[in-house]
Formats: structure tokens, sequence, C-alpha cells
């Protein structure tokens, strides 16, 4: 499977910008549930696009499985990381 070559760092900014994009719009009147949406959609695109079939396949099967480590943005705060 590909891997992903960002340094932990790097993997922080990207998150918190991601967090300050989505903030951003839900203090425009978006719906939090209509960012996930579209962030979820975007994500599975890319995945689709970069991943082989077999890939693709195993990506969404552990994304799935991972359901209960999902933690709350409430968490957010404690950790200052979202997972």
């Amino acid at each position: 499977m590909s891997t992903i070559n960002t340094s932990d760092e790097e993997m922080m900014a990207l998150e918190a910008s991601y967090m300050m994009l989505t903030n951003k719009l839900v203090d425009e009147n978006f719906s939090p549930m209509a960012c996930a949406a579209i962030m979820t959609k975007l994500a599975m695109m890319l995945y689709k696009s970069t991943l082989n079939p077999e890939e693709y396949n195993v990506m969404v099967d552990t994304i799935s499985d991972s359901r209960d480590l999902v933690r709350e943005f409430s968490d957010y705060a404690n950790t200052g990381r979202l997972n």
C-alpha cells in the first residue's frame, strides 16, 4: 500500500489547517454535517484516484474498522491532535 511521506510536524500543520478551514466555514453558517460530508467525499475521491482497487478497498475497510477510535472535537482541546 502507498505510504505517507510526510513528517509528523507537516501532518500536524495540515491537520491544523483543515481544522481552521472547517471552523471558518461553520462560523459562516455552513452546517458541520455538510462540511464533514464534503471532506469525506473528497477524501474518498483522493483515495480512489491514488490507490489501486485492492488498496482502495483495504483503506475503506480500515476506515470502517476504526470507527470506534475516532474521538470528538472536544478531545482536541485536551490533546492538540484530533486522532
